[in-house]
Formats: C-alpha cells, structure tokens, sequence
C-alpha cells in the first residue's frame, strides 16, 4: 500500500485554522496529522545540513614573510670559492633578503616564484628554477683559516631543505643551521648590498664580482693572486676553465665590470705582473654613489707607493661601459692602419696572451693612426707603412707579412 507525504502551507480546514508546514500521509482513504514535533525535526536537520562541496572554500596559504631590503654575509662567507649560475645567484640574493639582522634564528625561506624569474610562466621556467634548487642543495663552501703555523679548512653547507611548488607560486626552504654564524648578527667583517641592485644584473659573474669588491670598498684597494680571484668567482674544483688571465679577463673580469660601470660604479683594475706573467690583479674600487661626499665628489681611495703605470698599458674600463675586450680593440686598431684580414689575424696570433706586447703595439700605432686620421701625412699605402712598423718593433713577427 503506497504512502504519500506532502507539506502543505496555512489554510483552514473543519473550521480550524493549520499551521504552515503540516504534514498529511495519505494511506489509502485515510488521512492523518504527524506530530509538528516530527515536521520540525526534520525540518531543524535540513535547516542545518552541511554544505555541498562545490561551495567549500580553498585553503590558502598563510602570506610569506617580507622580503628585507638588504642582504647581509660575512666577508669570510663572500671571499669563499663559490660558483653559483645566474638563478641560482637570484635565488641567493633573495633567500638572503629573508633574513634580518635583529633576528636571533634563522628564519625560514620564502619567495615569489615570480621574483626569481621575470618571464611568462611555463614548463620550461620551472624546470630551468628546479634545476637551479637542485643545484643549490648540493652547493659546499671551503673556508680556510691559520692559526700560527696550524691550518683549518672546514665545509659548510648553505640550504638544507628546498621546496619548489607551482601550486602555492613559492619557493620554500631552511637554511643550513651550520651557516648561521655567516648570515646572523654580524657586529663585524661583512658585507652588505642592496638587494634591488643584485637583481639588475644579468650573469653570474657579475653577482659574485658584485659582492667580492663590495667586500673590500671601504679599503678602496683590493690586490688578490689572480689565482685566487679565479677560484673565487668559478669555484675551487674547476682547474680547467679560464686558467689563462687573457681568457679569464676576456670572458669573466671584463663583462662583469661591464655590468658594474652601467650601474654607476667605475671600478677599475690593473694585472700584476711577475716577469710576462700575470700573477695577481689589482682593483680600485671607489665609492658607492651613496656614500659620495656633500658636493657629489667621491672620497680619494687608498694609495699605494708604486708609480701609476702609463695610460696605454693600464687595463681600465673606466673609460666606457661599452669598452671592447682587448683584442677587438687591436682588431680594430689595425683595421683602421688599413691592414688585411690575413695580416691582422697573422698579428693575433703572434701576440697570444702577452700583455706587454699588446700594450706595446698600442702605443706604437698610436702616432701613425693619429696622423692619419688628422690628415697631418698623406700614405699612399697605409696598411705598408703599418706593417713595416710592426716589423721594426717586433722582430719575430716574421720577416715578410703578406
């Protein structure tokens, strides 16, 4: 026998007024009332019902901490061999700016995926970012010290614990408990930068040169075995890349000063020589902007008592940001002596990596180009005459250039 089961609004029936909400079972020919204490049993329970999924709220994560302007390392931390590539190096930067000094542990990472990358999102950003966390993880820096005639080299490592994920947009992380002493309190011996500043440049060696003469811009004279100053930049477990100063200045120091100048910081340097060789280079790093003095002059840097070496042999970029390496500027010395390809080619090669004799064809053609270009002489064949002085100061190029 079926049941039905309606609810039925106020209406009067038999002379007596019902309340909304009675409810009728029809069985059959018979009709009778539930009790209202069933109806709004029921009816309490619909009232407070869970929600549908569809309308339950996402849980957010909690806002990351802000990012502090500066970014602080010990100097024995910033002179350590490191070679970090160029997101690797923002990464740094940023996990740095999550730290403040008035902090008495160190606190836990926190970044803006978008701030490590600048481009669209993609499959190829993150990989390129994964790459880097990876990387990081497994970086070591060798610090080494002396103590009378006892020598000590300890190992730290920097992070300990990275989490990449794209859901939440962050990159999470710890710093290694061991590195706090490097990062935390400093009272002395450390370097700080503007983070900002570190982000606008565009290579890695620009960020490590960055933080290396920033280590030592209140002395304003920084000289360093070259050597050294190689390991530093590209790491102490690579004996092979850039072992030469000629590739080394060529590919690392001077694109990395390149970036330096464009930021108003005309940092200049001169290779130390032992014999032919190169041994050590020595930098003069003058004043941030920041620091200049009340009428915009910057405070003379420390002297030393060698005699300054003449123009044409000082490897300065002082002059432009733009300032070619040093072999584009003997390639175009010599073109414009209106010598042949063949010949200028034949001059590279016989200079090689010696400095002394770069410095001294500069100098040499220096009169010639400038007569020519004043019109103070009149050359028949210019590219002759260029290629007899060459023969006459050096000797070995070869006894004919064709």
């Amino acid at each position: 026998m079926a049941l039905r089961v309606c609810i039925k609004p106020n209406y009067v029936k038999n002379g007596t007024r019902r309340a909304w909400g009675d409810i009728y079972v029809k069985n059959g020919t018979r009709t009778g009332l539930l009790r209202e204490a069933i109806l709004f049993s029921r009816f309490f329970a619909y009232l407070h019902r869970p929600p549908p999924a569809r309308y339950a709220l996402p849980m957010l994560p909690p806002p990351p901490a802000a990012l502090y302007p500066r970014a602080y390392q010990a100097n024995a931390l910033v002179r350590a061999p490191l070679k970090l590539t160029h997101v690797e190096a923002r990464i740094f930067a940023l996990a740095l700016g999550c730290i403040h000094q008035d902090q008495t542990e160190l606190p836990g990472i926190s970044i803006p995926l978008s701030r490590v990358m600048t481009q669209k999102k993609g499959g190829s950003v993150y990989e390129t970012i994964r790459d880097a966390c990876k990387s990081l993880m497994s970086k070591v820096v060798s610090i080494e010290s002396q103590t009378g005639n006892k020598k000590r080299f300890t190992a730290y490592s920097i992070i300990s614990y990275i989490d990449l994920n794209e859901g939440t947009g962050f990159l999470t992380g710890n710093f290694a408990p061991e590195i706090k002493p490097f990062l935390l309190q400093l009272a002395e011996q450390y370097t700080h930068v503007e983070i900002e500043t570190l982000l606008t440049l565009k290579s890695a060696h620009a960020h490590r040169l960055y933080w290396l003469l920033k280590s030592w811009d209140d002395v304003g004279l920084w000289e360093v075995d070259f050597e050294t100053l190689r390991k530093q930049v590209l790491g102490d477990d690579n004996d092979v890349t850039y072992t030469l100063f000629y590739d080394f200045k060529r590919y690392v120091l001077e694109p990395a000063l390149r970036e330096l100048h464009s930021l108003g910081w005309v940092v200049v340097y001169q290779p130390v020589k032992e014999g032919k060789k190169v041994k050590g280079v020595r930098f003069t790093i003058p004043k941030p902007l920041a620091q200049l003095g009340e009428e915009g002059l910057p405070e003379p840097a420390a002297r030393t008592s060698s005699k300054a070496r003449p123009v044409e042999k000082q490897m300065s970029l002082a002059l432009a940001a733009e300032l070619p390496t040093l072999q584009q500027r003997i390639v175009t010395r010599l073109q414009k002596l209106k010598m042949t390809a063949a010949q200028i080619q034949h001059v590279l090669d016989f200079m090689g990596d010696d400095e002394a004799r770069i410095a001294k064809l500069m100098k040499v053609s220096h009169p010639l180009l400038r007569d020519y270009e004043a019109g103070n002489k009149v050359f028949d064949n210019l590219g002759g005459v260029a290629t007899n002085l060459l023969k006459t100061e050096f000797p070995g190029l070869y006894p004919t250039l064709k």
